[in-house]
C-alpha cells in the first residue's frame, strides 16, 4: 500500500523495484523477461550513435504554467519511465485491499500520488461504524410518511440511520467547500458556467462558414483568457493548496464509510419488504427502496435500493450524492448534464452491486469530476454505458473514475471519455473481465483536419489546453477478455500538451482500431503509452500512431506476448517526428507488420529545428513477417540517421535479464 508519496519518491520506487513479466510457452521455463528491455534498447540506440541518455526531454521548452503536474515533468525527463509507471498504476488498480476509493490519486499542486488497494464487496462481513465529528445528532429529517412497513422495533433504528446519513452528507458538503472558501460567489458562477462551455463541442460545424468559425473562436479565446486567470488565482491560493487534495480524500472516506454502513444495515431493517419510501431533509431528498421494481425521478442526495429492476431518471444534484443499488437489472438515465455519478464542486458516488444494468448519460456523467470527484462502481453484470462528452471516467480540475469489475460490457461516448484527464485532472476507467467493447467518437467532426473523421480524445487520453494550461493523467486498464477498442482522432493511450495518457490491457485477443494520434502516441510536449501484456492482438491505425512521438513528445507501444498483427499507413510503428521519440516494442510471438508509407515508419526519425528525432522499432523474439521496411532477424535504417529497426531474438539469454542501464 502506497500512501501520500511525493512523485519523486514514487518514481524512485518504480525504477529500483525489480519486475518480471509472466512466463509464456514461447519462453524457457527458467527465463524471465524484464519489464523494460534496456539491453535491446541500448543495442538499437548504438546503431544510430545514441545512448539511453538521449531519450530525454527538457521541461522548459514552453514557459511552465501553474497547472503543470510534477509527474508529467518527471517522466518527460525519462520517457521510458512511462512503462514502469503505467504497469505499477494498472496493477494497483486491480489489487485486492480495503477500499475502492483509496486507490484514487490525490495529487494536486503538491505532486502527491496516493495509491491504495481495491476490494470488491463479495463476502464482506465486517461491520462499518460511521464516524462523526459531532457528539450529538440534531434531527435533520422530518418523517411525515407512514413507516408502517417497518417492524415497530426497527423504526427508531431506521430513523437514526437516515438522520445520521444526512448529518454525514452535510459534513461532507462543508469539507468539499473548504478549498473554495476564498473563491467569491461570482467567480464560482463564472467557472461553473465557463468550464463546461470550453469543454463542450458544437455539432455540425463542418459546414459552417469561415467567418462563423472565426467568430466562435474569438469568443472562446476571450472566455479562455478570463478562465485561465481565474483558475490560476484559485489553485495558487493558500487555502486551495492546503485543503484540496486532503478535502477530496476525506470526503470520499466518509462517503465510503457511509455507503458500506447503509449497504450492511438497510437490508437487515427492511427484511424482504417491497416498498418505496421518500422523504425530504434539510439537505435534499432521500429515497429508500425495497425489493420490488422502483422508480426514482428528479434530484436526490441519497438513494438506497435493495432489489428489483429499477428505473432512475435523475437530474443534476448540487449537494454530495450517494446512490446504492444492491441487485437487479437497472436502468439509469440522466435528465440533464451533470447527472449520474457526476461531481461538480461536490462529490458523487454511484455503486451498483449486481445485475445487467444500462447507464445513459449526457455530458459530464458516469464518473465525471470537475473541481470534485465523481465515481461510478459496478461490481457484477453485463452492462451498457453511453454518454456524450466528459464521461466514463473523466476528470478536469478533479477526479473522474469508472470501475466495472465483471461482465461483458459495452462503453460508448462521443468525446473526452473512457479515462480522460483534462487540466489538473485524473481520469480512470478499469474493467475487471469480460469481452468488452469500447467506442469513442462518431459525433463531432474534426474540422481542423478532416471532413469525414471525428475527434475522440478518449480511451486513456490526457489533454492540456495549449499553450496556457498543462494537462492531467489518464489511465484505461482492462484485466482480461477479448476486447475491442475503437476511436478515431486521438485515443488509446495518447496525449496532447504536457499530459500523460496510458492504456493497459492484461490479457485476451484484443483489437485496437483507430485513425490518427492513437495507440501509444503523443503530440506536442507530452507522453502516451499503450501496453498489452498477452494475447493475439490486432492493431490498425492510419498514422501518427503505434508508438509515435511528435513535436518534443514521447509515444510508446509495447506488447509483451502473442501472435500480433500491426497495420498502419505512415509515421507509425516506432516513429519520431519534430524532435519527438517514438518506440514500438514487441517482445514475443510470430508477428506480422504491414505499412504503406515506407519512408517514415518502422524505426524512423526526422530532422527539425537543426537536430533530430528518434524512432525505434524492436521485435525481440519470433519468426515475423513484414510488408514494408523490415525483415525477420535483421537491422535496418529508414531514410535518416535518427531511426532504426531491429528484429532479433534476445531470449532466452541469461545476460538479457540484467538491467544494463
Amino acid at each position: 500500500m502506497i500512501k501520500r508519496l511525493t512523485l519523486q519518491l514514487l518514481i524512485l520506487i518504480l525504477i529500483t523495484c525489480p519486475y518480471t513479466c509472466a512466463q509464456t510457452d514461447s519462453i524457457a521455463s527458467d527465463s524471465l523477461r524484464p519489464l523494460i528491455p534496456y539491453g535491446a534498447l541500448k543495442d538499437a540506440l548504438h546503431g544510430i550513435k545514441c545512448t539511453l541518455t538521449d531519450l530525454s526531454f527538457r521541461t522548459d521548452y514552453a514557459d511552465p504554467d501553474s497547472f503543470r503536474l510534477p509527474i508529467v515533468d518527471t517522466v518527460m525527463l525519462d520517457p521510458l519511465m512511462m512503462i514502469s509507471f503505467s504497469d505499477t498504476l494498472s496493477n494497483t488498480l486491480f489489487e485486492q485491499g480495503d477500499d475502492v476509493f483509496r486507490n484514487l490519486a490525490a495529487f494536486r499542486e503538491y505532486g502527491f500520488v496516493q495509491l491504495q488497494k481495491l476490494s470488491t464487496p463479495k463476502g464482506r462481513k465486517e461491520t462499518i461504524s460511521l464516524s462523526s465529528t459531532r457528539t450529538e445528532l440534531k434531527p435533520m429529517v422530518r418523517f411525515r410518511e407512514n413507516l408502517g412497513f417497518l417492524n415497530k422495533n426497527t423504526v427508531g433504528a431506521f430513523k437514526e440511520l437516515v438522520d445520521k446519513s444526512v448529518q454525514e452528507l452535510a459534513l461532507v458538503r462543508k469539507i468539499a467547500d473548504k478549498p473554495f472558501t476564498d473563491l467569491p460567489d461570482a467567480h464560482r458562477s463564472f467557472i461553473m458556467d465557463t468550464l463546461p462551455r470550453l469543454i463542450l463541442e458544437d455539432e455540425g460545424l463542418e459546414d459552417a462558414p469561415v467567418e462563423v468559425l472565426d467568430s466562435l473562436q474569438q469568443v472562446e479565446d476571450s472566455l479562455m483568457e478570463r478562465f485561465v486567470d481565474m483558475a490560476e488565482e484559485l489553485i495558487l491560493s493558500q487555502t486551495y493548496r492546503e485543503n484540496r487534495a486532503h478535502s477530496d480524500m476525506e470526503c470520499y472516506e466518509r462517503m465510503d464509510s457511509l455507503a458500506r454502513l447503509l449497504a450492511d444495515s438497510i437490508p437487515k431493517l427492511m427484511d424482504s419488504i417491497e416498498f418505496s419510501f421518500t422523504t425530504e431533509s434539510e439537505l435534499g431528498r432521500i429515497a429508500i427502496g425495497g425489493y420490488g421494481d422502483n422508480s426514482y425521478r428528479g434530484e436526490y442526495i441519497l438513494i438506497v435500493d435493495l432489489g428489483g429492476n429499477d428505473r432512475y431518471e435523475l437530474n443534476h444534484c448540487s449537494k454530495p450524492q450517494i446512490i446504492l443499488d444492491l441487485t437487479g437489472d437497472d436502468y439509469y438515465a440522466a435528465e440533464d448534464d451533470f447527472a449520474i455519478a457526476s461531481g461538480l464542486f461536490q462529490p458523487a458516488i454511484l455503486i451498483d452491486y449486481t445485475g445487467d444494468d444500462s447507464y445513459n448519460g449526457y455530458n459530464f456523467s458516469l464518473g465525471s469530476g470537475l473541481f470534485s470527484i465523481g465515481v461510478l462502481i459496478d461490481y457484477q453484470g453485463d452492462d451498457f454505458y453511453v454518454g456524450d462528452t466528459h464521461t466514463q471516467g473523466a476528470g478536469t480540475f478533479g477526479i473522474g473514475a469508472l470501475f466495472d469489475y465483471d461482465g461483458i460490457d459495452s462503453y460508448r461516448c462521443a468525446l473526452f471519455g473512457q479515462a480522460f484527464a483534462g487540466v489538473h485532472g485524473l481520469g480512470v476507467l478499469t474493467d475487471g473481465g469480460g469481452n468488452d467493447i469500447y467506442f469513442a467518437g462518431g459525433k463531432y467532426t474534426d474540422v481542423l483536419r478532416y471532413q469525414d473523421h471525428y475527434i475522440s480524445l478518449s480511451q486513456g487520453f490526457a489533454y492540456g489546453w495549449r499553450p496556457d494550461m498543462s494537462g492531467g493523467v489518464a489511465i484505461l486498464a482492462d484485466s482480461s477478455g477479448h476486447d475491442t477498442y475503437i476511436s478515431d482522432i486521438f485515443g488509446q493511450g495518447s496525449s496532447y500538451w504536457y499530459a500523460l495518457g496510458m492504456q493497459t490491457d492484461f490479457a485476451g485477443n484484443d483489437k485496437y482500431i483507430s485513425y490518427q494520434y492513437a495507440q501509444g502516441s503523443a503530440a506536442h510536449l507530452c507522453l502516451g503509452i499503450l501496453m498489452d501484456k498477452s494475447g493475439d492482438d490486432y492493431y490498425f491505425a492510419k498514422g501518427v500512431s503505434q508508438g509515435c512521438g511528435h513535436d518534443l513528445a514521447a509515444g510508446i507501444l509495447i506488447d509483451y506476448d502473442g501472435l500480433d498483427n500491426y497495420q498502419a499507413w505512415d509515421l507509425s510503428q516506432g516513429a519520431g517526428s519534430a524532435n519527438g521519440f517514438g518506440c514500438l516494442i514487441d517482445y514475443a510471438g510470430n508477428d506480422s507488420y504491414q505499412i504503406k508509407g515506407k519512408h517514415n515508419t518502422q524505426g524512423y526519425g526526422n530532422p527539425r529545428r537543426d537536430y533530430g528525432s528518434i524512432g525505434l522499432f524492436l521485435d525481440l523474439m519470433g519468426q515475423d513477417e513484414y510488408i514494408g521496411n523490415g525483415s525477420d532477424n535483421a537491422y535496418w535504417i529508414i531514410n535518416s540517421r535518427w531511426g532504426i529497426g531491429v528484429d532479433r531474438d534476445y531470449w532466452p539469454k541469461p545476460d538479457s535479464l540484467k538491467d544494463e542501464r
